[in-house]
């Protein structure tokens, strides 16, 4: 299925459907996805090895390996690898088909470096992006 580099790490499609999307994730230490919210989709977490943390408008909470972690559609919410992981994203619709457009991002992703964030833009800029 298809690959998809991303800030964070690499994403490998498993399974799409008009109504389920199943990523298996390969995430980078000291990166982050962007803070965003969906309009319909529901995600479902399941870290594999690794630490990864959701942060979330419901607050922070640090995943468990094999312990799904829910985020329902309208929850702002982002996730944090503080050391190499592996971890399956189940996206779903309850109703309707899964819409492309479907996210809102607040912030975009990036990588910490030196303690500092940076954002995939800033990085582009710096000329520091390895994708």
């Amino acid at each position: 299925m298809g690959v998809i580099k991303k800030i964070w790490g690499v994403k490998y499609s498993l399974l799409k459907t008009e109504q389920t999307e199943i990523d298996l994730l390969y995430l980078e230490e000291d990166s982050c996805c962007s803070i965003h919210s969906h309009k319909h989709k529901i995600n479902r977490f399941v870290l594999l090895s690794g630490h990864v943390q959701i942060k979330s408008d419901l607050g922070d909470y640090d995943l468990e390996i094999n312990e799904p972690f829910d985020v329902s559609e309208g929850v702002v919410h982002q996730f944090v690898i503080f050391e190499p992981s592996i971890m399956i994203e189940l996206a779903y619709v309850e109703e309707g088909y899964i819409d492309p457009q479907d996210i809102v991002r607040k912030v975009q992703g990036g990588k910490f470096i030196n303690e500092k964030f940076l954002t995939l833009d800033q990085l582009k800029m710096d000329d520091r992006l390895e994708l």
